[in-house]
């Protein structure tokens, strides 16, 4: 009895230990339902801040998306099975093993961030002159494309820390993480947007 309470950490806190299936299934998926759904404004709200420039832009945007969709494949992919891990442990009282799993997850995320970081400095310009003769297109679409593998880090962070809350059962943390996300996007953009014509209103 010794031995296994001290195998088995005091977990009265955790929810996935001790909440109803059914209250916990829905008191988890509803917040994620919420938080996907707002994150799904990420694209619409970057086309359609795109398209008032060019259709050249627009191109780029969408050239570069593959990649975006691959580093979002590459996060999910490391986070999901993390999670799957962590909160199987966490349900069995193995605090250890729960702590390795989070441990090589955040081991392979950043060796996949370094991996595009490497593409970001290489590998963008073969890319996109490969999709395109479209100066640019291309230029713009290597800058863009640049810019989310060299910063692809913050990314990975984010849907890692967004698995890690999942897994322990604060689905709200994560709901409330992502909508401000969004939301400061969307309003920052709004405001370039906004500035961009009141330049062009008083530019002679």
């Amino acid at each position: 009895l010794m031995s296994q309470e001290k195998r088995i950490p005091d977990l009265r806190e955790n929810k996935m230990r001790t909440m109803a299936p059914g209250k916990l299934l829905f008191n988890m998926a509803l917040p994620l339902v919420l938080s996907m759904l707002v994150q799904a404004l990420y694209n619409v709200v970057d086309s359609v801040y795109v398209a008032g420039y060019s259709q050249n832009a627009v191109t780029a945007l969408s050239l570069a998306f593959p990649i975006q969709n691959l580093q979002i494949g590459c996060a999910t992919g490391v986070a999901v099975g993390m999670n799957s891990l962590l909160s199987k442990s966490l349900g069995e009282g193995n605090q250890e093993r729960a702590n390795r799993a989070a441990g090589n997850g955040i081991t392979l995320m950043l060796l996949a961030a370094v991996g595009f970081l490497i593409f970001g400095i290489w590998g963008v310009r073969p890319y996109f002159e490969v999709q395109s003769t479209v100066e640019a297109t291309v230029e713009g679409g290597i800058v863009y494309t640049r810019i989310c593998c060299l910063m692809s880090v913050g990314l990975f962070i984010q849907i890692l820390g967004e698995r890690l809350l999942q897994s322990t059962g604060r689905t709200v943390h994560s709901m409330i993480g992502q909508s401000a996300g969004a939301i400061t996007n969307i309003v920052l953009m709004m405001m370039e947007t906004v500035i961009g014509i009141h330049w062009l209103l008083i530019s002679p």
